[in-house]
């Protein structure tokens, strides 16, 4: 396969490098680089499902109360309609259930199966392994780093929405 620079000629050079340094672009593309792989492994053990999926699963299964969809997607940070298509898929395959709020009879809430709840667990354990393959290739300095970097990221993002 050609690269870009083989097979497309630049305008600008040196405008490609100043988009290159950009740290949004640089997470991003990580970020990217991360679901896809994390896709990849999964399909290898077996799940038919995409990480987005696997996160809903996994929220659901740690939080004491049932959410909403609208929870679901406040908490994972997504829009409504993304979250919506997951969990119609989710419901779909038999890994969770719409239920009416025992509190609100007005709104409703997502709540695990019991497979749902089987491959909660499985993945948790599964992405725990993926993640400690990864951490091999990095000391703990270098993890340290990250977490600290994911740390401020975190803080930006909650200055930036007030």
């Amino acid at each position: 396969m050609n690269s870009m620079k083989d097979e497309y000629e630049l305008t600008d050079k040196a405008l490609l490098e100043r988009i290159k340094k950009l740290f949004v672009v640089n997470i991003l593309g990580l970020s990217h680089l991360i679901v896809r792989d994390t896709n990849r492994g999964l399909l290898k053990l077996g799940y038919a499902l995409q990480i987005e999926q696997i996160r809903i699963l996994i929220t659901l299964y740690v939080l004491k109360n049932p959410p909403s969809q609208q929870d679901i997607a406040n908490m994972l940070q997504k829009n409504k309609a993304g979250i919506q298509r997951s969990i119609q898929t989710l419901q779909r395959d038999g890994y969770l259930r719409s239920t009416t709020d025992d509190q609100d009879k007005r709104k409703n809430v997502v709540v695990l199966t019991p497979a749902g709840k089987l491959v909660a667990e499985k993945a948790i354990e599964s992405l725990e392994q993926m993640n400690t393959q990864i951490e091999k290739h990095f000391d703990e300095a270098e993890i340290a780093l990250l977490l600290k970097i994911r740390s401020k990221i975190d803080e930006l993002a909650q200055q930036n929405e007030k």
